[in-house]
């Protein structure tokens, strides 16, 4: 395989929604000296049907026989890379024109930094279940920081490090063992801080990814206690590594005290917070509640007014019936006196009409002289 500068690897697993952006923007890059391989994590949908659509020959196309998880799979993307850089890109996220030529111009710049990031540019779906809050770095210059310097900074204020947004030498991340499969949400936290401690870290201010928070970002699982204990578990992992680089032991553990007390701190502020949340979605739960007895109310008025204007339509029809069946009455009246009047002159007629045969009757017998008859009485 002919060497290339950089290996963009895209981890994938049911990532249909958004996956094609996701590639098309890296196949848009002005840098062009790049491998793409997809990985995929035995997706349950149709991403690999739509990586498959593409044809490009820069991209490499892999699928797991087992489901890996996320450092597995990010480990997976590590080996099979060739590249000098590597870039760990999302399948929900978007890289501008310029992200891979402005990262790899820095890193070809000074060999002392091994990790290069920028700020990112957030697009929230309506589907994302509350908002991103504020994270990320927000230095407003371009930097290049002292690694040990990034690293105390890392530990005090959380994880700065917008993952997709990353370029890093990729045998700096081989070197430091790639990321911990015993973490899940905090391995690429884990990698930056030993990143750190063997290398200077360079920032760009300017938003050179879009990161995309919606319904189906793995952060939810982790966004109370949980993620404070996977955070803490790998600021302490990187502790080790720390005191091991530097033969700082004292200084470890005291920063292990330091991230321990925050830890206690941090799980505070998530109940704090997972109560808030809490009690905002039973505030919204009782607003639709609400909503839906003021809909409920507003048509049961519509249906007592349809109502009200019904009686009043029954009754009028009630009264104009009354006023019909009276008059239906006296025509059924005069038409049983005219049949009764019919009824007499049709019998007065038939008398009449039997009394004229008879006389005929009589003439004619009287004409045949067969034996005379009285004249018929007329009646």
């Amino acid at each position: 395989m002919v060497a290339v500068k950089v290996s963009v690897c895209i981890p994938t697993y049911n990532g249909e929604l958004f996956v094609a952006e996701a590639i098309q923007s890296v196949l848009q890059q002005s840098f062009v000296d790049f491998e793409l391989l997809i990985v995929d994590d035995c997706s349950q949908d149709a991403t690999w049907e739509i990586v498959n659509t593409f044809s490009d020959s820069r991209m490499h196309t892999y699928r797991n026989q087992q489901r890996q998880g996320i450092p597995g799979n990010w480990n997976r993307c590590l080996a099979l890379a060739q590249g000098e850089h590597l870039c760990l890109f999302h399948q929900d996220d978007l890289m501008l024109p310029e992200n891979l030529a402005r990262k790899v111009n820095l890193l070809t710049a000074d060999p002392a930094v091994g990790l290069v990031h920028s700020a990112v540019e957030v697009i929230v779906e309506d589907s994302a279940p509350r908002s991103p809050g504020r994270w990320g770095e927000e230095n407003s210059q371009d930097a290049i920081v002292d690694g040990l310097h990034y690293f105390r900074k890392l530990l005090l204020w959380g994880n700065l490090i917008c993952a997709p947004s990353v370029v890093c030498r990729r045998q700096a991340l081989v070197d430091i063992g790639g990321f911990n499969e015993q973490l899940h949400f905090a391995c690429d936290y884990e990698a930056w801080l030993r990143m750190c401690v063997r290398y200077n870290i360079g920032f760009l201010k300017q938003p050179l990814v879009r990161y995309r928070w919606h319904g189906s970002n793995e952060t939810h699982r982790f966004w109370f206690t949980e993620g404070v204990e996977e955070a803490t578990a790998a600021m302490h992992n990187a502790l080790q590594y720390y005191a091991q680089w530097t033969d700082q032991d004292d200084e470890a553990a005291l920063l292990k005290e330091a991230t321990t007390a925050l830890r206690t701190v941090r799980v505070w502020l998530a109940h704090a917070e997972k109560g808030r949340e809490g009690w905002e979605n039973s505030c919204r739960d009782l607003e639709r509640v609400a909503e839906k007895l003021r809909t409920d109310i507003a048509d049961l008025r519509a249906h007592v007014a349809w109502l009200e204007e019904s009686k009043d339509f029954l009754a009028a029809e009630k009264s104009s019936l009354a006023a019909e069946k009276g008059e239906l009455k006296q025509e059924v009246r005069r038409l049983q006196a005219e049949t009764e009047q019919q009824q007499k002159t049709l019998q007065g007629l038939l008398s009449w009409i039997t009394t004229v045969e008879e006389m005929r009757l009589v003439q004619l017998l009287n004409k045949l002289h067969i034996f005379p008859l009285p004249p018929p009485v007329i009646r």
